[in-house]
């Protein structure tokens, strides 16, 4: 029988499935973050969409919405370590920075916003 979604009653869909088992969690969430990084390191957008994809395999929305931060400070923390010593003069750019680490935040949290759709 069928629920009007295309899913049988009885199997549940592949969202699911890796929301309820914690090792495809983390596989899905690893591949997720990866996948973000890398549209993120062509254009802004792809933070948006880091956060849609690490959300998407939370169980709960909150954890979808932790999931996504997590993924946005690791984004910031990978922007700091590709800068090499440059880094060091990130405290002296202080309105540059502020937008930076905003967007690092705020755009994955705005994606984490499907979660509560799906």
């Amino acid at each position: 029988m069928s629920d009007g979604l295309g899913e049988s009653a009885g199997s549940p869909s592949p969202l699911a499935r890796i929301r309820g088992d914690p090792r495809l969690r983390l596989v899905a969430f690893a591949g997720a973050v990866a996948l973000g990084l890398a549209l993120a390191s062509v254009h802004w957008i792809g933070l948006v969409a880091a956060g849609v994809a690490a959300s998407l395999v939370a169980p709960a929305f909150r954890r979808g919405v932790a999931y996504a931060l997590g993924t946005g400070a690791l984004a910031l923390a990978a922007f700091a370590v590709s800068l090499g010593p440059a880094a060091a003069s990130l405290p002296e750019m202080r309105p540059v920075i502020y937008v930076t680490v905003a967007a690092a935040f705020g755009l994955p949290l705005l994606g984490s916003l499907a979660r509560g759709v799906v």
